[in-house]
């Protein structure tokens, strides 16, 4: 008569419990591995997504700037230093400052644009309008500048021919007051009118074309991931980004955002090497660390960048 074979024993059952655990172990890591591959791959498509959709944003305002005006300021949050303009493999942050162009002048609201870059300088640096309407731009400029007290008179006119100074005295970024880059109006006992504008004589005024219209500066700045743009602040007045009227946060979780140029760009290129240079966007988001969690680290980081035609 076979004997029957009695139940697991206590070690035999330990045994088995020991392995389904270690198997299910497996399991689970390999399921965790499976979702985290799954969020990383979400998050870097999101975040790569984020990027280019700054770098949209940005290059139309970089466009209309004046290439010999943009500079790198405040280095890692230092106020009131300017550092010239950007160089290729300098990685250090920076606030991203430049003036722009005052294209909606150039468009205009209807009939005569408010600018025109066709104009003629006579004696006494009296600019006057061949086919523009500087009451139309004055309308224009209060109407942008939210009310901080801005008119066209208040602006001031950048000169492509003017005398090539270095880029922060030129533009008075920082704040010595130089004027090399551009004109100021003289408008307390010459008032503007539709057709003439009476420059002060603090510039090296050039009878010739391709004059346009300041009406602010832009800026750039990263801080704790807030990429922030700074507009409606004129540095020709003194007038520092950190008291710009507009202050918009075009993206978060931003580690780094960089601008610089390399000159044999489209150097055999008439058309674009006469009228400003190509610039490189580069803006950079936080990525994820091995616990998913936002890191700054630069191999983490999720990089993207554009080329923009600085136009003037």
């Amino acid at each position: 008569m076979k004997s029957k074979r009695s139940a697991f024993t206590m070690i035999e059952l330990l045994f088995v419990i020991v392995i389904l655990g270690i198997v299910g172990g497996f399991a689970l890591e390999a399921v965790r591995q499976y979702y985290d591959g799954i969020y990383r791959t979400q998050q870097y498509t999101q975040r790569a997504a984020e990027a280019d959709q700054i770098l949209e944003q940005i290059s139309k305002y970089f466009e209309n700037g004046i290439s010999s005006s943009i500079v790198n300021l405040d280095r890692g949050g230092a106020a009131a230093a300017c550092y010239g303009p950007p160089v290729s493999g300098d990685n250090n942050d920076y606030t991203v400052a430049f003036i722009g162009v005052d294209e909606d002048s150039i468009r205009g609201i209807g009939g005569r644009p408010g600018w025109s870059e066709e104009t003629v300088l006579g004696a006494n640096n009296t600019l006057t309008a061949l086919d523009a309407n500087y009451t139309a731009a004055d309308t224009i400029i209060q109407a942008l500048s939210l009310n901080n007290g801005s008119d066209l008179s208040h602006s001031a006119i950048y000169d492509a021919g003017s005398v090539d100074l270095d880029t922060c005295t030129r533009f008075n970024w920082n704040l010595l007051g130089g004027t090399g880059g551009y004109h100021r109006m003289d408008n307390v006992a010459n008032p503007i009118s539709s057709t003439v504008i009476q420059l002060n004589d603090d510039n090296n005024a050039t009878d010739g074309h391709r004059k346009y219209l300041l009406r602010t500066g832009y800026a750039f700045r990263v801080n704790n991931g807030n990429f922030t743009m700074y507009s409606n602040f004129r540095p020709w007045l003194g007038e520092r980004y950190t008291a710009a009227q507009n202050q918009n946060i075009l993206g978060q979780n931003v580690a780094h955002f960089y601008a610089d140029y390399n000159a044999t760009d489209f150097q055999n290129d008439s058309n674009v090497s006469d009228r400003g240079l190509v610039w490189r966007l580069k803006v950079c988001i936080r990525g994820l660390d091995s616990s998913l969690n936002d890191t700054d680290a630069r191999e983490s980081q999720i990089c993207r960048e554009r080329r923009v035609h600085v136009r003037y």
